[in-house]
């Protein structure tokens, strides 16, 4: 066979493995710059199977009705249910009508008799069964998330997964967390309070200070459990005018009750933020962090100077970048209280100790495995040339797998860990099938070798091809803690398939 020019290191594949390796060292252990306790670990992020922690199952109580009912129209079933269930209710159209979101638990038999005070009754499913379901909405599903995920990270708990099953159940892993401490965080609202600046200058108080940085320089006004009433579900917007025309100003709406409205009047006129609101900024603190400071606006400022105002809108900025900071705000103003209860139906706690050992058997469990097939590729063709190539290879993957662990956040647990290993064992039959079809020919013209080198990428793209569609209805559907190890072998097999094999083929090109 005849090898090409330009050497190993002047190949495009080989030069590929090099850099993706020399890139996911650099992300694992030198930027962004690693804890200062982190050893060897870098900047890879382990699950509670692995460092130890708490994991909670959560069910989201609601129910989701359709009704029937000629008496009243679809605001009045709103008001009366609310008023008869003591919850907040939201209707949303479906193809076949309204169906009613009702944020808290209730049985078929008390909606039956609720209903009887409209002269209501629940409607049927074309499968004539009753549109009757213990569930709720995504988007509130999605709402409950956002504000769990954010009274988490308010914490500086980076080491959390949230995974949510279905419409009503969520399941969170919080890595290095006690089961009491994890119970209490989600179980508990937080705590959002409003403040004003006393004295300072407009811009002494940023986003991300603590409530000790500026609790001289602010009094406080109210608790957001006691004074705001609602909060709206999404942003909105008005037309503003600036020195380069028009703009869209986004802001985040709420309400506030009597006494809540009250005390910011009395606080606005006491501290001087009606005459010189650009001194005496109005912050929102959730768990004693500033999520948002700004003067209160003039045209606001002229209309507390004679009375009370109820509705609230914190502006937040234009364009897109305000939009996102006005939805940020909305969350964290109802992060004092999720949209619906919930019931911690499962837990489980993994003790810090048990989760070394674990954390340390992965390691061993990995590295026999990677030994292990090395041998067996010995035993079959006795040439350290071979062998040598084949497990720096997939060595290799294991390197480029953490890497991309590290560059999108992904907690390695068990599951992960079976995946870097199940890449090993189909990386070796891989690499195996591209060794045996070199040397079956025997040395030969570069035209054969190629042929050759095609065929063995057609088996193995049919091969990984197969496995990739196997492991994407687990990645997909998000079945537990199997999802991990579905996301790391796929991974792992893309990485093999388009930088580790070609590089490889090219070095038996060479060596054999």
């Amino acid at each position: 066979m005849k090898k090409n020019g330009g050497g190993l290191l002047g190949d495009i594949r080989v030069m590929a493995v090099i850099l993706c390796v020399f890139a996911a060292l650099i992300v694992i252990y030198v930027y962004p710059p690693p804890p200062a306790d982190a050893g060897i670990n870098g900047n890879l992020r382990y699950g509670l199977d692995l460092v130890g922690g708490s994991s909670l199952q959560l069910k989201l109580e609601g129910t989701l009705v359709k009704i029937n009912t000629t008496s009243v129209n679809e605001s009045e079933v709103v008001e009366f249910l609310e008023e008869e269930l003591d919850t907040e209710v939201t209707p949303y159209k479906d193809d076949g009508g309204v169906v009613y979101e009702i944020r808290k638990s209730v049985t078929k038999e008390q909606m039956l008799e609720v209903l009887k005070g409209i002269n209501g009754s629940i409607a049927k499913k074309p499968t004539g069964e009753d549109f009757f379901e213990d569930s709720i909405t995504r988007a509130t599903r999605d709402e409950t998330r956002r504000i769990i995920e954010t009274k988490i990270n308010m914490l500086g708990l980076a080491s959390t997964t949230i995974r949510t099953v279905g419409d009503n159940l969520m399941i969170i892993d919080l890595a290095g967390i006690d089961i009491r401490t994890a119970r209490d965080m989600v179980g508990k609202p937080g705590k959002f309070e409003i403040r004003i600046q006393t004295n300072g200058t407009e811009g002494d108080i940023v986003k991300g200070q603590n409530l000790t940085d500026i609790e001289n320089i602010t009094a406080h006004v109210m608790y957001g459990s006691a004074g705001i009433e609602s909060v709206g579900t999404t942003p909105t917007s008005e037309m503003g005018k600036g020195p380069e025309g028009e703009y869209e100003e986004w802001g985040a709406p709420f309400a506030l009750n009597e006494e809540g409205a009250t005390a910011l009047r009395d606080s606005a006129i006491a501290f001087g933020a009606v005459d010189n609101p650009g001194d005496h900024e109005l912050a929102m603190l959730l768990d004693d962090e500033v999520v948002y400071s700004a003067p209160i606006a003039e045209e606001a400022c002229e209309k507390l100077k004679e009375g009370v105002i109820y509705r609230w809108t914190a502006n937040t900025g234009s364009e897109e970048e305000g939009r996102k900071k006005a939805r940020e705000l909305i969350i964290h103003l109802k992060a004092g209280a999720l949209p619906v209860n919930v019931d911690i139906v499962g837990s489980g706690e993994v003790p810090a100790y048990l989760g070394a050992k674990f954390k340390k058997g992965a390691l061993i469990a990995g590295l026999l495995a990677l030994i292990s097939v090395t041998g067996v590729v010995f035993l079959r063709y006795r040439e350290p040339k071979i062998v040598l190539p084949m497990f720096f290879a997939l060595f290799s993957e294991v390197i480029l797998i953490l890497g991309f662990a590290a560059v999108i956040h992904w907690q390695l647990d068990l599951p992960s860990i079976a995946g870097i290993i199940a890449v090993i064992g189909t990386g070796v039959d891989q690499l195996v099938i591209i060794t045996d079809e070199v040397l079956s020919g025997g040395r030969s013209s570069a035209k054969m070798y190629r042929k050759r080198i095609d065929f063995a990428f057609g088996i193995i793209f049919v091969s990984a091809t197969t496995t990739i569609v196997a492991m994407l209805a687990l990645a997909l559907m998000a079945l537990g803690t199997l999802r991990g190890f579905a996301i790391v072998t796929i991974v792992g097999l893309l990485f093999g398939i388009f930088i580790t094999r070609p590089a490889y083929a090219r070095v038996i090109e060479t060596i054999v």
